[in-house]
């Protein structure tokens, strides 16, 4: 005796809801586990501000925008004096591709990357 065959046309019923401040917090730990980054930038002056008071933001340098199913992500960040910078940003936008399609298992569409900086890394600051 067989087990009974699963309709083809029935589809789970229900909703799916990621914020893009959950998506944000995927990002940043891909970003700054990547070589060559040493921080995030503020995209505004708002976000400087806030900063520099000490009030976390996990989207800081962050925009995500979910649009049809695809994810836009756009990064401001400060890449380490000295290291090649387009192969950094390179390596940057193949790293938070892989971890957000990964953990999220939505398609990133694009990823933008704005060198917002050079500094010293912890090493070179020696």
């Amino acid at each position: 005796m067989s087990a009974p065959q699963p309709d083809a046309s029935a589809r789970p019923v229900g909703r799916i809801d990621i914020s893009e401040t959950a998506i944000a917090s995927i990002v940043q730990s891909a970003v700054l586990s990547t070589y060559g980054i040493v921080g995030m930038a503020p995209r505004s002056l708002g976000s400087a501000i806030t900063r520099r008071l000490g009030r976390a933001n996990p989207k800081h340098g962050i925009a995500v925008q979910v649009l049809d199913g695809r994810i836009a992500i756009e990064l401001s960040v400060i890449v380490e004096y000295g290291t090649p910078i387009f192969a950094v940003a390179r390596n940057l936008i193949k790293s938070v591709t892989f971890q957000v399609e990964r953990a999220i298992g939505m398609p990133v569409d694009r990823v933008d990357v704005n060198v917002q900086g050079l500094r010293a890394g912890a090493e070179s600051a020696r």
